[in-house]
Order: C-alpha cells, then structure tokens, then sequence
C-alpha cells in the first residue's frame, strides 16, 4: 500500500514504460512506422483544457479517480470505524496528436498493443521506492466508453476530439499517514467571552 503521491506515480510510471519500450526499439532499429522523436507525457486534465495543444506524441491524463468495488475489509466490533485504506481504480484517456494520420494511427496502436502485451505494473515499473509494499501489483484494462461519453468528456474540455482511448488501472489501495490515523472527533466545547465594556443594547 502506497501513500497519496501514489496515483501520481502511476501515471508517471506508464509515461516511462512507454519511453523505455520506444527507447528499445530504436536501439534495435525496430521501430518501423513508430515516430522516434514524438513525445509521450503525462499530462493533467487542466493542461489538456487551457494549455496549447501538443503538435504531436502522446498523452496520458487522468480524468476520473473513482473507489474501487473491492475495498479493504471493514473493522470487526461494535463500533464501526472506516479503515484507513482506500481502494481506488483510476481511469485515464491516451490520447494522439498529430497532423499526419499515419503517425497518429501508429502511435495509437503500438501504445495500445504495449500496454495490452504488458498489463500488470509491478514495483520494477512503478518506481517510488518503499512506497510499494513486497508483491503489489496494478492491472491495466481497457475501459469501454460510449461514444456520447468520449464527445462529452472533449467537450468539457472546449477541446475538438482526437483519436484516443480509454483504460482502467486497479487497484490502487492508498493507506492514511500514521498521523491520519488519530481517534475521529466527537465533542466540541465553545466558549463566549463578553466585555465588560459592551454597551447595553437598547
């Protein structure tokens, strides 16, 4: 289990791969109709909205962060207090940009069969040192959008469509900080001080 800087490192952590598969390809003189030079980033949802558009490459943004269906398990007792981990699925949009349609389409495509032959992110790709525990592992599956739901979601951004697809990474299970951990509130007590030099009210 990872703290909250964990969903940022996943997007990170595919970003990488990605770059580092490209990077063996070209090493091996293999990359065929896949462009060298385009960029793979990882963007966020309010630079893909208000930012210049990339002339070409690929992003990656995270658009939704929903609880995942399997949580942690709850508490035995009577008294019923939510675990301090949270299970999450996180949904992101690839997106290709790119004024020629073979670049676009390649792009798109190799991603899209990368990420399908190599669908667990393990610690050796995650990175973030001790911030994974021993065996933990995150499953990469396409998401099925409607198409209404994709024009919607171009839309919000004032954004024309571009070729893209949608993925769902689970499970991330998010643990609180040890200092997160405090007993939950359940008193207050205010209290009013009046001046002496108050005036009376009429």
């Amino acid at each position: 289990m990872a703290g909250i800087g964990a969903v940022n490192q996943v997007g990170e952590a595919i970003v990488g791969f990605l770059n580092g598969r490209r990077a063996l390809l070209a090493a091996a003189g293999q990359l065929g109709a896949l462009p060298s030079a385009a960029e793979i980033t990882h963007s966020s949802v309010g630079r893909i909205a208000s930012g210049a558009e990339p002339a070409a490459g690929l992003t990656l943004m995270l658009y939704r962060l929903l609880p995942s269906d399997h949580q942690w398990p709850q508490p035995s007792g009577q008294r019923q207090v939510r675990p301090a981990v949270l299970s999450l699925d996180l949904l992101y949009l690839l997106t290709a940009w790119s004024g020629n349609p073979a670049e676009e389409q390649a792009l798109m495509t190799w991603a899209m069969l990368e990420l399908h032959r190599f669908p667990t992110l393990d610690r050796t790709v995650l990175g973030g040192g001790n911030d994974w525990a021993e065996g933990e592992a995150l499953q990469i599956a396409y998401e099925a959008l409607l198409d209404d739901d994709l024009f919607r979601l171009w839309q919000g951004m004032q954004r024309k469509y571009r070729l893209s697809t949608a993925f769902r990474v689970r499970i991330l299970r998010v643990q609180a900080a040890p200092d997160e951990n405090l007993p939950p509130v359940v008193e207050k007590r205010l209290g009013f001080m009046v001046s002496a030099r108050a005036e009376a009210v009429p």
